[in-house]
């Protein structure tokens, strides 16, 4: 009966509570687990494409979130299961030593009873002590902690699951607006290398007729050079003997009708070769193969020469022809002399040609130096007191082909090309020319150019220099060769290789004329039979001949097919090309000096000195 009324109130009461948590929490885990279901498949609605990836990844999402559930609910249902049997075993067991000490009591009443009168410290009033229960209770407490801290870290879990889940479904979104944006690029990109493609094709097919023209521009370049050079060899051959009979019959005594014939012929072949050397010189500008030979020269010897081949051709006019030097330009540079004394003798020649009365005079001044690059760029001014021109006249100046006023070429002559070769010239090394003018009162020329610098004027040479100037200025030449020959100071032996005939007349009196005699042969081959194992001091050696050119029996020559006497023997290439690069093939044979024809006395006579002079 003790057992019975002692328990059932606490036991009822236990249960009850047990019943009451246990109900609630089995609400709330079919409550979480139906808003998963919903969450699901709200996630699931709202991907417009069904991909199986994503799907399996929002399974498995759940699945993770349904076993936390479900591990969260059998933790309460286990707590629910301790605290049952927690109240229902306290109670039992404190009514079963509740009985033991009410029995133990009741026995010890008994033995009062039985034994009246008898000690009765037996009696003793009994407490309950619940240290047993001790490690029960605490158990019961670390459950309880352990149950709270558990729902923190589920409700933690939730709510980054939450958050997770909200930022996987914006990404979901975001991949699918970035599909739809890569599906649109995609499509945009295939339209592009189809369009690429058609594309190429067209440009490969360009390239090809490109390439076809490159071949077939480089075959007509090649074509065009092969002639020029045929054609200048051609023409120069016999302007060769013209020109040096001439200059022979120059020196010869004459009646004046005869002289005033010579005259005409001379001035005719100079103009001819004039023109060759313009046509030649324009279709190397023309077609880019163009190259300066930089070497170092003074500036005051060819100004003098200017002035020598000019003065002549001043004074028959009446005109008064005046050349100065700025103190400040180097005495010596690097450069190409034959280009630079090109453009003056095209500035100075049209000076003359168009200057009836007056002067002219050029002008040498420095633009400026850059002393740490140590280059100079010098100024040259040609100006004349001639027929001037209008500023329509000068923007046509330096075209190929044309001149100032069409009347011009018929009044005065010429093709028009010298002054656009001045224009390529200047601008090849470094600068430019221009032209000022006043109609009827004279024009100013310019070009400019950059070279480097080698020396500059010192004091030594301050003296001697403004002698030159003042030759320079005073324009004195003796243009007529000495009277003395050179061959009683320097005796030569002289053999020539020339296939020309009248060539060879032309040489054979110029060498007679400077005291040399010499033998001819007509090729190459021919020559090394005559020189063979025989002591010569000089051989001109034509470049073009038959059955053995120049060239080949240059090489022969130095390889000792002669003999080894003639191994070392001076050699002049004598040739009608004028051509880049034809002086330095012959250089490269082992020839010591190259001479384009026509030959002039005066030229000759400075060749062999320069070369066998002592």
């Amino acid at each position: 009966m003790v057992y019975v009324y002692a328990t059932l109130a606490i036991v009822a009461v236990v249960v009850v509570v047990v019943g009451w948590m246990a109900s609630d929490q089995f609400g709330q885990y079919i409550e979480e687990r139906t808003q998963l279901i919903e969450q699901v498949n709200t996630m699931i609605s709202d991907i417009e494409f069904n991909q199986i990836e994503q799907i399996d990844e929002i399974e498995f999402i759940r699945e993770e979130r349904s076993k936390i559930q479900q591990q969260e609910f059998v933790r309460s249902a286990l707590l629910a299961i301790s605290v049952l049997l927690f109240g229902v075993t306290l109670p039992i067991l404190a009514t079963r030593y509740f009985v033991q000490r009410l029995h133990a009591n009741l026995d010890l009443l008994n033995d009062y009873l039985s034994n009246i009168g008898r000690a009765t410290s037996a009696l003793m009033p009994q407490t309950f002590e619940f240290k047993e229960f001790d490690e029960i209770s605490e158990t019961l407490r670390q459950v309880t902690r352990d149950h709270g801290e558990t729902e923190q870290r589920w409700k933690r879990a939730e709510i980054e699951l939450i958050s997770t889940n909200s930022d996987l479904i914006e990404q979901a979104s975001e991949l699918t607006k970035g599909r739809k944006f890569a599906l649109s690029m995609m499509e945009d990109a295939d339209n592009a290398r189809e369009e690429l493609e058609v594309t190429n094709e067209r440009l490969n097919q360009m390239i090809e007729q490109a390439t076809r023209a490159t071949h077939a521009a480089d075959s007509a370049n090649r074509a065009k050079s092969d002639f020029l050079a045929t054609i200048s060899h051609e023409i120069r051959t016999p302007l060769n003997g013209i020109i040096g009979f001439v200059e022979m019959l120059d020196e010869t005594k004459l009646n004046e009708e005869q002289d005033d014939y010579l005259i005409r012929i001379k001035s005719s072949s100079e103009a001819l070769m004039s023109l060759i050397n313009d046509v030649l010189d324009f279709s190397k500008v023309e077609s880019g193969h163009l190259n300066l030979e930089l070497r170092d020269f003074s500036i005051l010897p060819m100004i003098n020469s200017l002035n020598s081949m000019f003065l002549s051709q001043a004074t028959e006019k009446g005109l008064s022809l005046k050349i100065s030097v700025d103190e400040s330009v180097p005495r010596k540079i690097r450069g190409d002399e034959t280009r630079l004394r090109q453009i003056l003798l095209n500035l100075l020649s049209n000076a003359i040609k168009f200057t009836k009365s007056g002067d002219v005079s050029l002008h040498v001044s420095t633009h400026s130096i850059d002393s740490e690059s140590n280059f100079v760029e010098l100024e040259f001014e040609v100006r004349d007191t001639g027929i001037g021109m209008s500023p329509e006249e000068i923007s046509r100046l330096f075209m190929p082909f044309s001149q100032g006023d069409s009347s011009t070429t018929r009044k005065y002559g010429g093709t028009g090309l010298g002054l656009a070769i001045c224009k390529s010239l200047s601008e090849a090394m470094g600068g430019k020319v221009w032209a000022t003018s006043v109609l009827g009162e004279g024009s100013s020329f310019f070009s400019r150019v950059r070279v480097d610098i080698v020396e500059m004027r010192d004091a030594d040479a301050l003296s001697s220099e403004s002698e030159n100037a003042k030759v320079i200025s005073s324009g004195t030449i003796n243009n007529k060769v000495e009277s003395d020959k050179p061959a009683d100071s320097l005796p030569l032996k002289i053999a020539v290789a020339e296939d020309n005939m009248a060539n060879q007349r032309v040489i054979m009196i110029m060498l007679r004329r400077l005291g040399w005699e010499s033998v001819f042969a007509e090729n190459g081959r021919e020559l090394l039979d005559l020189v063979r194992n025989k002591d010569y001091d000089l051989i001109f050696m034509d470049v073009q001949m038959p059955l053995m050119d120049g060239l080949e029996a240059t090489r022969r020559l130095r390889a000792g097919d002669a003999g080894e006497g003639l191994k070392d023997v001076k050699i002049i290439a004598l040739t009608a090309n004028a051509l880049s690069g034809d002086e330095a093939r012959c250089l490269e044979s082992g020839m010591n000096a190259y001479m384009t024809k026509p030959l002039k006395l005066r030229t000759l006579k400075q060749a062999i000195l320069s070369l066998c002079g002592k």
